[in-house]
């Protein structure tokens, strides 16, 4: 009977130190990760010096976020001093005092007033509150107050939703383009992302999250919107998946713009959790707790998150045309499901291939061909507005 016992209790403590490691996964996947500083070495008012890194000398513009308030958006490499391990690069633009060290990424504006077009925000009324929106109109900057109205008000909206673990600004990239081809553009904030109304740190990969995005196509009808483009970033395109079936908007869905698309869950925990050396059953295991009513909760979720409902390859949806920017370069989302979703899908997928980049930094890579493949796409299937 001892020996039962012994065997009974060492079951316990493996299942227990399972469940741990499950939940680690699990979190890996839907928590915020921690931030990445960059130390700066000099600065001038035309240039910045850095520590040589992988992303530091990557070709293109980048955001450099201040440690406290401030932004520093970096174009060209200058110079790079292999000997004492630096790259100077040029400065575009600064707002506020750059401090010793910077948050690197791709936000290459920090919010719409950067961007010198006409902006507003709004509070949109989500399930769970308000939740802060920006719209842009094309049309150039914000006109006078006495200005008279436009005489023909964009009738397409752009609906730009940003992925996991960041905010809106991620998704303003997408705005360039837009206003290009006269649409009028909504960038809303959704639960988990830090603006909109709190519900918990984790994600639940789009399952939760796309109600708050319904209310910006709500705001867009209710303004004048008769069609809509969603343009999902990352984990936008889960979301845009679940907008295809569940939006009471969904007729009107002229397009879609899918930037690093997260089109399968499954494939891109497993890509990245191969390149860590984690064991595929232990991703397994985490990505069946997800789903799991009474387990998720244990892992950190408020509700079941299955990510094989999520995916464009297992639960396909009747699509509009659909443009995919993807770049091989992503170590994040493998390229290959981009490339196998466009082949199952052509006669409404057009995939454009980025040069080599980074998860989501296709734009800032090259921003001229970036908005010329949108762009373009949206004039070949007529879905420009009144600004053209």
């Amino acid at each position: 009977m001892t020996i039962v016992w012994w065997v009974l209790g060492v079951l316990v403590v493996l299942a227990a130190a399972f469940l741990l490691v499950v939940r680690k996964v699990v979190g890996k996947i839907v928590l915020p990760g921690g931030d990445r500083w960059t130390p700066v070495l000099e600065t001038t008012d035309d240039s910045i010096r850095l520590p040589i890194t992988d992303d530091t000398v990557r070709p293109g513009e980048y955001g450099l976020w201040h440690d406290g308030t401030g932004h520093t958006t970096v174009g060209p490499v200058l110079d790079v001093d292999e000997a004492a391990g630096t790259v100077r690069r040029a400065v575009v633009r600064t707002t506020g005092d750059v401090s010793r060290r910077v948050r690197w990424s791709g936000h290459v504006h920090p919010d719409p007033a950067a961007m010198d077009v006409d902006w507003a925000e709004v509070d949109l009324p989500t399930p769970v509150g308000p939740a802060p929106a920006w719209v842009i109109r094309p049309g150039g900057p914000a006109p006078a107050p006495d200005a008279p109205a436009p005489d023909a008000p964009a009738t397409t909206w752009a609906v730009h939703v940003h992925g996991i673990r960041t905010t809106r600004v991620t998704a303003l990239r997408t705005v360039p383009a837009a206003l290009e081809v006269g649409w009028t553009s909504i960038v809303p904030s959704f639960r988990g992302d830090g603006e909109a109304p709190w519900q918990g740190r984790a994600s639940h990969l789009g399952a939760r999250e796309w109600p708050d995005v319904e209310a910006a196509l709500d705001h867009a009808v209710a303004n004048g919107a008769e069609r809509l483009v969603i343009v999902g970033w990352s984990m936008g395109a889960t979301i845009a998946h679940e907008l295809l079936a569940r939006s009471a908007h969904r007729d009107r869905f002229v397009g879609l713009v899918l930037v690093s698309p997260a089109l399968d869950w499954a494939t891109t925990v497993r890509s990245q959790a191969g390149r860590a050396g984690l064991p595929g059953f232990v991703v397994g295991a985490a990505l069946r707790a997800m789903a799991l009513p009474l387990v998720c909760r244990i892992v950190g979720l408020r509700s079941p998150v299955d990510v094989r409902a999520l995916s464009w390859l297992h639960t396909p949806r009747n699509l509009p045309p659909t443009l995919l920017i993807h770049s091989s370069g992503d170590t994040t989302v493998p390229f290959a499901v981009s490339q196998e979703f466009a082949d199952a899908h052509p006669e409404t997928v057009t995939l454009a291939v980025s040069e080599p980049a980074e998860h989501a930094w296709e734009r800032n890579v090259d921003a001229v061909w970036f908005d010329t493949t949108i762009t373009t796409w949206a004039r070949s299937l007529a879905l420009t507005g009144p600004a053209e």
